[in-house]
């Protein structure tokens, strides 16, 4: 007999009960068996590629919290990596149907696979039947999380380079910045290769850049020492900038008091017009004497004119 034949035995409802009650037992008192459906075996991989399964059939529990969905693959003999096929086919049916349904989505009902090779060759099935015997030391299955180092849990040393990098997501502040990124340098110093360290440098200014810490300075850091040095010293600039801008404001403020005490209120104000066009130190300066040398308002706005 071939697989259609087979196919064809196993399309009724009634088949894959008695299947469900004797191979599958521990499901046998939770499925409501009247809610036995067919699904289609044509399934879509992340490349677009078709991929076929022998049947796929989807059953609701009796208390209706979750669908048993059961694959079934049928085998004239033993194939070695059949627990790999299952598994492919059990997480493109399962994606298939939480695309398509809400509640499964949002994880309102739970979901269940069960996968059954129906094998009706002469030869001993010797093939691994869990996917993790198909692989030596590894349960390719699951999986190990990974989390961001925390901002006070200082590294250890290179091993928790990884964990570290993923902190850096949570940095914000120039200052955090700073000292993150000279332990960063700590570390990657500690892994003792020049070639890493040029690609942590290149790395590390991408990410700054991301988080809008980019300067001139930076372009020219190659290695993971001058990173560091340029980013702390693009921030003296930025603070040097700063703070000369806070004290020509300030300057300009004291200029319009004065100005206003000795001329005025509108010669004031004719100031801070003529003031706002004026971004120079020197010129500031000429200001100011200028409210200590004038007497009289018009020679005063004149000579702010006039430079």
């Amino acid at each position: 007999m071939d697989d259609a034949t087979f196919k064809k035995l196993f399309s009724h409802r009634r088949m894959i009960e008695l299947l469900i009650r004797r191979q599958i037992p521990e499901w046998d008192g939770k499925i409501e068996y009247s809610t036995l459906e067919r699904l289609p075996t044509e399934l879509i991989d992340e490349r677009l590629r078709r991929r076929y399964a022998d049947m796929i059939w989807r059953a609701r529990t009796i208390d209706g919290t979750t669908d048993l969905v059961l694959l079934l693959e049928l085998q004239g003999r033993p194939e070695r990596h059949m627990v790999l096929r299952t598994t492919t086919y059990n997480i493109l049916a399962v994606q298939e149907l939480i695309e398509h349904d809400k509640e499964l989505r949002r994880g309102e009902r739970h979901l269940a696979v069960e996968s059954l090779v129906l094998h009706h060759g002469e030869r001993h099935w010797n093939a691994p039947t869990r996917l993790r015997d198909l692989f030596l030391d590894s349960a390719p299955d699951t999986y190990r999380l990974v989390e961001r180092l925390p901002a006070d849990a200082p590294p250890q040393g290179p091993l928790d380079l990884p964990r570290m990098i993923l902190g850096f997501a949570g940095v914000v502040s120039a200052k955090v910045m700073t000292r993150q990124l000279a332990v960063l340098e700590t570390v990657v110093d500690g892994c003792g290769d020049e070639d890493f360290d040029r690609f942590m440098a290149r790395g590390t200014k991408a990410m700054l850049r991301s988080k809008g810490f980019e300067s001139e300075r930076l372009k020219e850091a190659m290695t993971m020492a001058a990173v560091v040095t340029e980013f702390q010293r693009s921030l003296d600039d930025i603070r040097q900038e700063g703070m000369e801008a806070g004290m020509e404001a300030g300057q300009v403020t004291v200029l319009r008091q004065q100005a206003a005490r000795k001329f005025g209120r509108r010669t004031a104000e004719e100031l801070a017009r003529l003031l706002a066009e004026i971004h120079d130190g020197e010129e500031i300066s000429r200001v100011a004497a200028a409210v200590v040398d004038c007497d009289a308002p018009d020679d005063f706005l004149a000579r702010v004119r006039g430079g």
